[in-house]
């Protein structure tokens, strides 16, 4: 205390370099924008209808909007359909309740039909989706075998083209695309929506096939390799190789489902006709004229079920090969008891010459041990006796598990 006035005790400041940190952090805007596009923006190849394609940044609604594109005839008619219930008294009600029962339900249909925000998940790299083939009203959708993309009338979206199964299928999409001579009115060529499906569907079946042919070979060699020469190392060997089998039997079933899904639908079949519902919306097709897109889901399902066999008879081999190895591990195991009770029985013989032994040996007064029979030769004449017994009886047991083939290999 200084002059009287008491002082004030100086506040125990806070850790500046803690304090100016956490009053002074903040997200990096750079940090912040990078991780919005990362939510927002996927990384495609954009193929056009010459089969040239480049690499493009695109986001969600920039999707959307694309594929919108190829709908506008319609969305123009739910415009003037909008304008026309706007213009009647009902202004107050939702736009739902003012319609009849036939247009509301045209209308949610279009919308149910058409390619919304929540199906792109299905073509996102960052999410894991089953295999499938999904036919919207402006796009058709394309998961299989890591293969991920959108197919629009004049386009088509590649996505994750980092992924080694996806560049390699740019080279063959692109020459299918490159065929595409110019379309006319007339439709007189195939589509492009078919052409780009067509290189997709060319990809999957290669892949299948050279990761079966990889695998046939190696695993036919096994199984004749296996009965003759039964290892712990062959049987691990062939432990890893059905593994393997069955996660391609599981890839070639998902693509084949996928497929007859398609064959099945009449109305998803000619919605794929996405040109021609672009140059020509006031036509109707046939519910039942579909066969250009019926043939070339045919003869890929044809080649997938076809991959699909031959793993379901190459599992069956490796069945057969199991049963038979489980067969032959029997017969030894069989033969093992057998020897063990050879085994036993010479076992029995010894011990029945033991049992002489032994009472001979014990301390009883038998004729045998007085003195006129105490010479050498009545002790010579008993161990002949009981060893040329056990000998016998073992090479007479011997022969007898040798002719019955106990000790055959």
């Amino acid at each position: 205390m200084k002059g009287g006035f008491p002082q004030k005790t100086p506040k125990k400041r806070k850790n500046n370099f803690l304090y100016m940190h956490k009053k002074n952090f903040k997200t990096p805007n750079s940090l912040r924008s990078s991780l919005l596009i990362r939510r927002t923006e996927l990384i495609c190849l954009e193929f056009d209808i010459k089969g040239i394609c480049v690499l493009r940044r695109i986001s969600r609604a920039e999707l959307l909007r694309e594929a919108r594109i190829s709908m506008k005839e319609d969305l123009d008619r739910l415009q003037i359909l909008h304008n026309s219930l706007a213009s009647e008294k009902n202004l107050n009600k939702p736009l739902l309740k003012t319609m009849n029962e036939k247009d509301k339900q045209r209308l949610l249909q279009f919308f149910r039909g058409s390619l919304q925000s929540r199906d792109i998940r299905q073509v996102d790299p960052a999410f894991s989706a089953k295999p499938a083939l999904w036919v919207r009203h402006n796009a058709i959708l394309v998961s299989l075998e890591q293969i991920r993309a959108v197919i629009l009338y004049n386009k088509l979206f590649l996505f994750d083209p980092d992924n080694p199964k996806v560049q390699r299928a740019v080279k063959i999409i692109s020459e299918r695309l490159g065929k595409i001579v110019e379309r006319d009115i007339d439709m007189t060529s195939m589509p492009y929506e078919f052409c780009a499906l067509e290189g997709i569907l060319v990809n999957v079946c290669m892949s299948l096939e050279k990761d079966f042919a990889s695998l046939e070979p190696t695993i036919l060699e096994n199984l004749d390799d296996l009965p003759t020469r039964l290892t712990s190392r062959q049987l691990e060997e062939l432990r890893s190789f059905k593994q393997r089998l069955s996660q391609f039997s599981a890839r070639s079933q998902d693509v084949q489902r996928v497929l007859q899904e398609v064959l099945e639908e009449d109305e998803n079949m000619i919605n794929m006709y996405l040109t021609e519902k672009k140059f020509h919306p006031k036509q109707f097709r046939n519910p039942v004229e579909h066969d250009e897109i019926e043939i070339l889901s045919e003869s890929y399902l044809q080649v997938v079920d076809h991959l699909t066999n031959r793993a379901e008879l190459l599992d069956n081999a490796i069945d057969d090969t199991e049963d038979l190895v489980t067969i032959r591990l029997d017969t030894i195991r069989n033969r093992i008891l057998f020897v063990e009770l050879t085994l036993n029985i010479i076992a029995l013989a010894f011990g029945a010459g033991s049992l002489v032994v032994g009472m001979f040996g014990m301390n009883l007064g038998i004729p045998v041990f007085k003195e006129e029979f105490s010479s050498q030769s009545y002790f010579f004449l008993c161990v002949l006796i009981i060893l040329g017994s056990v000998i016998s009886l073992y090479w007479w047991l011997f022969f007898w598990c040798k002719e019955k083939g106990l000790y055959s290999t």
